[in-house]
Parts: structure tokens; C-alpha cells; sequence
């Protein structure tokens, strides 16, 4: 089983010697993790047989991504780049000259190529990228910087999203191009110094007259902001999976510590101050499990899983970042040492909430498919009078615009809750008679039910308990008139 298989080979020593020579800061890139992980078929994961990959459906390559980076998440981002952001645009979008040309180097793990969106002053509002074309007689110049690429310094060709119609300053005027890395006028950074992540590299790319030659398009001329959310949308499974990894590990290595440390008279796991973490963790990973499993079923399926991707990728990114803390807590004062792997753990799931679409963004994208009742989902009773009223305040609040309000408590607060209550729904209606007992925490589903019914009673949105807005704004301003003074 492919679990199994990538477990066993992630756990094999010379991956334990990669980690320590590549997962600091300089080091060289770790093309020998990239060969390693190709001779497994893991470096073309979804491309089809026909072009070199290993053909398999989008519930392997999550499963894959679990285990990988539930030993090292550096070195799984190197290949969930690989395998979401690039090859699978090649696949839908590209052109037979650009799937041949590139997707059998891809397969084989001899190439890697990075997705360029992100630019210096345009993060999560994309649509507004600056980037930018002018006609040449062979094709596009292409000019502007993008920004937080990963694998850009070792990149053999970019896809890059760019506006090919500056009258238009929206998503309609942004076309994709695929151009080498190595050509005049395209200037990969170094490596750039990050928190976490360290073996899968990341850096600027600035462009100053590149030739984009005119069958270089990818896609559609002007559709390329359609290839940049089918291709995140795709990527926000693979992210989920990631988190779900670094959750698995946080869980593993705080659960070995409580098991041998011994404070007042007994083993510190016996105290519910650190059990109550481990279970936190262990259902959270499972939560997520459900949500992501369900989201690249409906995938592989040809069905719209744009948002169970989103609810997968909010709720594991959001539980990693808070609960590895915890983890760490479990460690005490070794866990505050960076040659403990539990320090590795937290620093790399700092970054989950924010890349492939920041927390907030998942949370607007969720309300917006919620009210528009693409994404439907019912609690039971009692809850299911108090949902419809969520539903009716929150469109109240916003609409589906939440993302531009410059009030968002309440309605962020009402989004956090559609996790939990997707995958209450999810159990009850998928999971229950089909519980996948192999991946998950939880053997006993009358448990997990339990525990799932008790997190939503517990965090459940209560609006007499939300923050007081009047009291927030005051200090809000009380703050920025000290700034002034």
C-alpha cells in the first residue's frame, strides 16, 4: 500500500541524513531527495503514464503528501509544488508541445518549475497583479518581480501570471505564459532566508524584457487568473495534506516525550493537562483527514471540491499553527532547542494559514459558497434551527463580500464553525459506514462522533460571547491616537 511504502522509505536513514544537511539555512538544494523521491514515482504523482509520471488519482498523491511530510515538510513542499502548482496546470491548461516538452522531465523528477503569481504588492487580492507584457514581434517582453516562489532558484521554467491587457486592471486583462528560467532578462534571487521550510527554496524573480514567445500561452488569452484559482484550488488539497503531516508528528513527538518524562510521582501523560493536547491534535488531524478525503474524492470523481479544498486547507492550517505550540509546550524547556525535531515542526507550520490562500481568504471563499448555497452542509439537532440563523446573520452581515468589509469579527467568527460542521455532516452521511480506520487517529467512530459533537458544542458562535465591537473600535482608535502623539 502506498502508505505504507512511503512511510517505510521516509523513515530510512539517509532521509534522516538529508534532513540534517539540507534542512538549514545555505545549504544546496536537495536534488539527491528529489531523485530518491522520483525512483518511487512520487515526482510525477498525477502526471499520466504516457508522459513518464505514475498515473495515480488525486487520494494517492494527498495520502503520499501526508507521509512525507510527516517526516520532513521542507522536502514535501519541493514535490507538492511539483505535483500541484506546476504539473497540474500543464496538464489541464497546457498545450501538447508544452506537456510534451515538459512533463516527461517533470515525471522523472530531472526538472523542477515554479508557479509565479505572487508579486511584492499584491498578495491575496491577485486579480491585481502589476507584472506586465508589451508586443514584440516574436511574442510578449515581460516585465515586473514576483515574489515568495518556491522552488524559483532552481527552477528550469516558470509559469508566470502577468497582464497582457493593461487597459484592463481586474483579473480579465491577466494572461499565463510558460518561459524557460534561463533566458535573458528572467533574474531568479537567492534562496531566501525563512523561518521553516528550509530545503524547499524560495526567492524573487524579476523580469525585465523576457521573451515570451507567443506560444508560450497557457491557457487562454486573458483567462490566466482562471489558471491561477483552478490551480490553487487543486493545490489547497495538497497544502491540507501537508498540515495534516506536521499535525501527525507534532502528536508522535509530544505523545514520546509524556511517555518517558516524569514529573510529580508519575508520567506526565497521565496528567489530563497533556492527554487533553494529544486528543486535541489526534482529532483535529482526523477532522481534516475526513474534509480533505471527501474534497479529492469529489475531485477524482470530475465534480466540483473547490470548497471542501478551502475547509480542508482552513481547518488542518489553523490547527497546526496552534496546536504545535502546545506540542512544544509538552517538551518543556527542550522543546525550545532547534536540535529537538519538535522546534523543525513548529517553525515550518507557521506558514500554512498563509500561503495557497491566507485563513481569511479561505474563510470568505467558504461564506461565499455557503451562501450561495453551493457548499451544503446541515448540523444535527439542536443545532440545525441555530444554523439557519448563522446563515441569515451572516448574510446579513456581509453578502459574499466579507473579504471587503472592514468589519469581519462576527462573520470570520461564523466561518470558523463550517469546518466541524462539514465534517459532522460529512460523518453522518459518508464516513460513518465507511470509516477509512487505517488513516485515522480514532478506531472507534462512536468516539470520534463524541468528540466531535462536544468541539462544536464548545466553540460553537455563540453571539453574546463574541468580542464587543464598540469596545474593539474604541481601541482602536485610542491606539492610533497614541501613535499620533
Amino acid at each position: 500500500m502506498l502508505k505504507e511504502i512511503v512511510r517505510k522509505r521516509m523513515e530510512a536513514e539517509d532521509i534522516k541524513e538529508m534532513i540534517k544537511k539540507y534542512e538549514k539555512h545555505d545549504a544546496p538544494f536537495a536534488w539527491e531527495f528529489v531523485r530518491e523521491m522520483a525512483n518511487l514515482g512520487l515526482t510525477g504523482i498525477n502526471i499520466p503514464e504516457e508522459y513518464g509520471g505514475a498515473g495515480m488519482d488525486n487520494l494517492s498523491g494527498v495520502i503520499a503528501m501526508m507521509e512525507m511530510s510527516r517526516i520532513w515538510s521542507g522536502g514535501a513542499l519541493i514535490l507538492g509544488v511539483g505535483n500541484s502548482l506546476v504539473s497540474y496546470p500543464l496538464l489541464k491548461f497546457g498545450a501538447p508541445h508544452h506537456k510534451n516538452k515538459l512533463l516527461p522531465d517533470l515525471a522523472k523528477g530531472k526538472i523542477l518549475g515554479s508557479f509565479c503569481l505572487t508579486e511584492p504588492n499584491h498578495g491575496s487580492d491577485a486579480a491585481q497583479i502589476d507584472t506586465y507584457v508589451v508586443s514584440a514581434e516574436n511574442g510578449w517582453l515581460l516585465n515586473g518581480e514576483k515574489c515568495f516562489i518556491t522552488n524559483a532558484p532552481v527552477a528550469s521554467f516558470l509559469v508566470v501570471f502577468c497582464r497582457t491587457n493593461r487597459a484592463l486592471k481586474d483579473h480579465r486583462g491577466i494572461s499565463a505564459v510558460i518561459i524557460p528560467a534561463n533566458i535573458p532578462g528572467v533574474n531568479p534571487s537567492k534562496p531566501d532566508q525563512k523561518e521553516g521550510l528550509h530545503a524547499a527554496h524560495m526567492g524573487s524573480v524579476a523580469f525585465a524584457d523576457a521573451l515570451a514567445p507567443f506560444d508560450s500561452l497557457l491557457g487562454e488569452y486573458g483567462k490566466g487568473f482562471r489558471v491561477a484559482m483552478s490551480t490553487l484550488e487543486h493545490g489547497r488539497n495538497w497544502i491540507a495534506a501537508q498540515a495534516i503531516g506536521g499535525l501527525e508528528r507534532a502528536r508522535e513527538l509530544a505523545e514520546r516525550h509524556a511517555e518517558n518524562r516524569a514529573a510529580f510521582g508519575s508520567n506526565i501523560i497521565e496528567h489530563s493537562s497533556i492527554y487533553d493536547i494529544l486528543t486535541d491534535i489526534a482529532f483535529a488531524a482526523d477532522v481534516s483527514k475526513i474534509l480533505l478525503f471527501y474534497s479529492v474524492w469529489l475531485e477524482d470523481q470530475g465534480k466540483d471540491f473547490g470548497p471542501y479544498a478551502s475547509l480542508a486547507k482552513l481547518f488542518s492550517s489553523e490547527s497546526l499553527k496552534y496546536l504545535k505550540g502546545k506540542a512544544q509546550d509538552i517538551h518543556g524547556g527542550s522543546g525550545y532547542l532547534l536540535a529537538e525535531e519538535i522546534s523543525r515542526v513548529v517553525m515550518d507550520g507557521d506558514v500554512f494559514p498563509i500561503y495557497e490562500g491566507t485563513s481569511n481568504v479561505q474563510r470568505d471563499i467558504i461564506l461565499n459558497d455557503w451562501l450561495g448555497e453551493k457548499l451544503q452542509v446541515y448540523p444535527k439537532p439542536p443545532y440545525t434551527y441555530f444554523f439557519d440563523n448563522l446563515k441569515d446573520e451572516a448574510r446579513e452581515l456581509c453578502g459574499s463580500e466579507a473579504l471587503h468589509q472592514k468589519n469581519q469579527r462576527r462573520v470570520f467568527e461564523i466561518a470558523n464553525i463550517l469546518p466541524l460542521v462539514a465534517a459532522w455532516h460529512l460523518f453522518d452521511n459518508v464516513f460513518s459506514k465507511n470509516w477509512p480506520k487505517e488513516f485515522m487517529n480514532f478506531k472507534d467512530t462512536a468516539l470520534f462522533a463524541d468528540l466531535l459533537f462536544d468541539e462544536i458544542r464548545r466553540r460553537w458562535p455563540d453571539k453574546e460571547k463574541s468580542p464587543n465591537g464598540s469596545i474593539r473600535e474604541a481601541a482602536r482608535e485610542h491606539l492610533k491616537k497614541a501613535v499620533l502623539t
